[in-house]
């Protein structure tokens, strides 16, 4: 079977490099294809429908992530192989307009996950504080996205897949707020300590833009 560009993300053209020190789908070497202002990082793969299997995943996230280090990333969702170059060229043409926006809209930010689980036993944490769980949790969730959303340039809620997932927020964040944005982070788990508090990131902004915007076009 031929294979096809398999694509990442896309980046800024300004700097990007032709090729990256990392490999990619089905061990492919990484490397750079450029349109106008903006570059599409890719790796041969072979042209078959790529499932959400722990293998696929990862390694798509690991090149995004290694990417993420110097660059503003715009993630493209798992799976997007395109026929050859000059299709792949063809579709970055027809949505310049969108993935240029897209861009400047991520540009120098990146994702921060941030979720609050509650203690198991619910008996002995109502004691523990005097108020009901419900009440906590209201608590918590206000003064928490208070604090972290002056910090942010815009924030998404998550769902709630757990009866102990007190709440579940993404935040967008410039990359110079990083270090005030973790020493509130900090001082929010000392505050509220019988919360687990998750901290996770940094992440190119999955959940802040269109991952689709390449689909077309195979």
């Amino acid at each position: 079977m031929a294979d096809g560009e398999y694509v990442y993300c896309i980046i800024n053209r300004k700097g990007a490099p032709n090729h990256l020190d990392i490999t990619g789908i089905k061990g492919g070497p990484v490397y750079c294809i450029h349109y106008a202002e903006i570059s599409a990082v890719v790796s041969k793969a072979p042209m078959i429908e790529y499932k959400a299997t722990e293998e696929n995943t990862t390694i798509h996230r690991d090149v995004n992530q290694y990417v993420l280090k110097n660059y503003t990333v715009l993630p493209v969702a798992l799976g997007m192989v395109f026929k050859n170059r000059g299709v792949l060229i063809n579709t970055m043409r027809r949505v310049y307009g969108l993935l240029r926006r897209s861009l400047r809209l991520v540009d120098n930010k990146i994702e921060l996950g941030v979720k609050a689980i509650l203690p198991k036993n619910k008996e002995e944490f109502e004691g523990n504080i005097e108020k009901s769980v419900g009440e906590f949790r209201k608590i918590c969730e206000e003064e928490y996205l208070k604090e972290l959303r002056e910090l942010s340039v815009e924030t998404k809620e998550g769902k709630l897949f757990s009866e102990r997932l007190a709440f579940n927020y993404s935040f967008l964040v410039e990359r110079e707020k990083i270090p005030l944005f973790t020493e509130k982070i900090t001082t929010l788990e000392e505050k509220y300590n019988q919360l687990l508090t998750k901290y996770t990131g940094p992440w190119p902004p999955y959940n802040f833009v269109d991952i689709k915007i390449i689909s077309r076009g195979r």
